[in-house]
C-alpha cells in the first residue's frame, strides 16, 4: 500500500471532518492516512466483495475522473462487470426502466448493422443509424451487461461520483468507495479511505478488489462441483 501511494490524502484544509479518525499525520502540508486503519477498512470491503463473488452477483464499477477511467474499465472488463468510465447518466439506478429501454434500443440497432438488415434502408438512413450506434456505444458501452440493479456499486471518489452514490443509496444498493480525505466516508457502506487521485493507488486497490471477487468465484465453482459429485 505504501509503495502504491495509498496513504496520501489532500491538504488538511480540505479534510472532511468524518475522515479525521483515519488520518495519521501531515507531511509537507499533505495529510497521511493511517495505513493500519486503511487496511482494516479495506479488509471489510474485500470480505463483502468476496461474498458477492461467491454468490455470483454483479458489481457496477464507476470511475469517471481521468485517473480512474482506464483502471475501472480494464477491471470491469476482466471481471465481466458493467461499468461507467465516462459520464454518469442521471437515473441509471433510480430510473432503471428507461435506461434498460435505451440500451435495448442501442443493441437492436447494433444487431441490425451486424446482421446486414441495415441494408434495407437508404444510404442516408444507414449513415444516420451508424452515427446513432456510435453515439449510443459511447454513452452506454459499459452498461450492456447491466440487466438488473447491481448487488453493489463501486466508486472511485465519493465526491466525484456523488450522483451515483446518491442513486445507489436511494435504491438501497450497497456502495463500496475508494475515497480520499476530502470526502464523507459515512456515505459509503464499505468505505476505503485512501488516495483516490493517483493511478497507482487506484490500480492497486482495484487489483485487490478484483482478486477478492475471483476468490469468491472460485469458492462458488468448488461448491457447485462438490454438489454435483455428491
Amino acid at each position: 500500500m505504501f509503495k502504491a501511494g495509498v496513504h496520501f490524502g489532500y491538504r488538511k484544509t480540505k479534510r472532511h471532518p468524518n475522515m479525521r479518525s483515519f488520518i495519521f499525520g501531515t507531511k509537507n502540508n499533505v495529510e497521511v492516512f493511517d495505513l493500519a486503519k486503511v487496511y482494516s477498512k479495506m479488509e471489510e470491503a474485500l470480505a463483502f466483495v468476496k461474498k458477492l463473488g461467491e454468490e455470483g452477483k454483479a458489481i457496477l464499477l464507476v470511475g469517471t475522473k481521468a485517473s480512474a477511467r482506464e483502471a475501472i474499465k480494464a477491471t470491469a472488463e476482466r471481471l465481466g462487470m458493467p461499468y461507467v468510465s465516462e459520464r454518469w447518466l442521471g437515473g441509471t439506478l433510480t430510473n432503471f426502466k428507461v435506461l434498460s429501454d435505451r440500451v435495448a434500443h442501442w443493441l437492436g440497432l447494433e444487431h441490425m448493422k451486424i446482421s446486414g438488415e441495415i441494408k434495407k434502408y437508404t444510404k442516408q438512413e444507414q449513415v444516420r443509424i451508424s452515427k446513432e450506434i456510435t453515439k449510443l456505444d459511447r454513452t452506454f458501452g459499459g452498461l450492456r451487461l447491466l440487466k438488473k440493479l447491481p448487488a453493489a456499486v463501486l466508486v472511485v471518489d465519493i465526491s466525484e461520483e456523488r450522483i451515483a452514490v446518491a442513486e445507489a443509496r436511494k435504491r438501497k444498493v450497497p456502495v463500496i468507495a475508494i475515497s480520499s480525505s476530502d470526502t464523507n466516508p459515512d456515505l459509503a457502506s464499505y468505505p476505503i479511505p485512501a488516495n483516490d487521485n493517483s493511478k497507482s493507488s487506484i490500480a492497486y486497490l482495484l487489483m485487490r478488489i478484483e482478486a477478492a471477487y475471483r476468490e469468491g468465484e472460485e469458492l462458488r465453482v468448488a461448491s457447485q462441483a462438490a454438489n454435483i459429485e455428491a
